[in-house]
């Protein structure tokens, strides 16, 4: 007769196992995407070129007109990285941030459209947020290495 705490111990036993190994399987985040990495770094340095370059003229030569094509051409690099991001499975958070990177840049644009000026403050402020953004989404990819 087998005692009924030897057959509790090899229950227990056998679901510890089992757990261990499926826990090795599980994946809770994509994983690491070079590509990704690198398409954040380009659309970071396209930003901070915007901004340092308003940062060089006088404040009546900031206008909009001088600044929309840049703005559209970052607009179509972030909505390819949506895109990519949106295709990688179990990347919920990377697509998050970009999309609030997104919405930000389209608010930034149509700001800059109606004054059609933007002040030094602003570029200043706006290009420490956008370098957060992107560092933020860089160290989230790098995480996942």
């Amino acid at each position: 007769m087998v005692k009924p705490w030897l057959k509790v111990l090899v229950v227990i036993g056998s679901l510890l196992i089992l757990s261990m190994a499926s826990g090795c399987a599980l994946q809770m985040v994509s994983s690491f995407d070079r590509q990704t990495e690198q398409q954040i770094m380009d659309v970071a340095k396209k930003v901070d070129r915007l901004y340092v370059q308003l940062s060089e003229l006088p404040k009546e030569k900031r206008t909009f007109h001088f600044s929309q094509s840049t703005y559209l051409n970052i607009e179509v690099e972030l909505s390819a990285l949506l895109m990519r991001q949106k295709v990688r499975e179990l990347n919920e958070l990377t697509t998050k941030q970009v999309e609030i990177t997104q919405n930000l840049w389209l608010q930034d644009k149509k700001q800059h459209q109606q004054a059609n000026s933007i002040s030094d403050f602003l570029i200043k402020t706006r290009k420490q947020q956008y370098q957060r953004l992107f560092l933020a989404m860089i160290r989230g990819e790098q995480a996942k290495q």
